[in-house]
């Protein structure tokens, strides 16, 4: 059960998260400024696709010559183990992990989190969970270099021009989710509004075992983690791409 205090807890750690996304912002924008860096890149095209399984529609835009959803993922693929709302920590939890389990308040914002199996039941026909080739080619649009992309961790100085989080709208339009974890020793959703985890369906070959690109993303950081996980336990975002129509 989470008690009051834990709960007060959370709270601050949430506002505490968001001021400091704040902070970050100004300072970011204040360099790219001086740099005369762009503040956006505007997207070669832009459309809508409407997921005909249950209406929903989706905005996409055209970097690369590879369309990408503007939203997170959010289709219900009705299994409780391969996806989820981030939920909110409930005062009173005596249920599911001391979390609300009736909170839906995050899920038009930043859609829903999926294990990686769950991502691939969420794709719509046409669409694809993004490759790390796909991250790559989307990344040199932005900017990075051709060694940046190639590289694992913290590359490039790209996320202003992806994260909707530094004072304006961004085509693309990445969102700071945070993700769920989840085993037999500890469970729970983390760092909503200050990290942004979001899949790839390329093995890394460099390890041993099976583990996949992911790409990360922080309010703290203006660049761009490349990095490769084991999937169990492990919900995160996911947005749709597919090669140009």
């Amino acid at each position: 059960m989470i008690r009051k205090s834990n709960y007060v807890k959370y709270t601050l750690f949430r506002f505490t998260a968001a001021f400091f996304a704040l902070v970050m912002s100004m300072s970011m924008l204040s360099c790219a400024a001086d740099d005369d860096a762009p503040s956006t890149i505007p997207a070669e095209t832009q459309g809508t696709f409407t997921d005909p399984r249950d209406g929903h529609q989706y905005t996409w835009v055209r970097y690369g010559g590879l369309d990408w959803m503007t939203e997170n993922a959010c289709f219900d693929i009705q299994d409780d183990v391969n996806s989820s709302i981030y939920l909110d920590a409930d005062e009173n939890g005596s249920v599911n992990g001391g979390y609300n389990p009736q909170s839906t308040r995050n899920l038009s914002a930043f859609g829903r989190l999926y294990t990686l199996a769950g991502a691939k039941l969420a794709c719509p026909d046409g669409w694809r969970i993004p490759t790390d080739a796909d991250w790559q080619a989307l990344e040199r649009s932005l900017g990075m270099t051709a060694d940046e992309v190639a590289a694992d961790g913290w590359r490039g100085h790209s996320a202003p021009l992806m994260l909707s989080i530094y004072g304006e709208r961004q085509p693309l339009n990445l969102l700071l989710g945070g993700y769920y974890f989840g085993n037999s020793i500890q469970t729970g959703w983390r760092f909503l509004g200050a990290l942004g985890y979001y899949w790839s369906a390329t093995v890394d070959t460099a390890k041993g075992g099976e583990y996949y690109y992911v790409r990360k993303l922080s309010a703290a950081r203006d660049g761009v983690c490349r990095l490769s996980m084991e999937p169990t336990g492990y919900k995160l975002s996911v947005r749709f791409v597919r090669d140009a129509q």
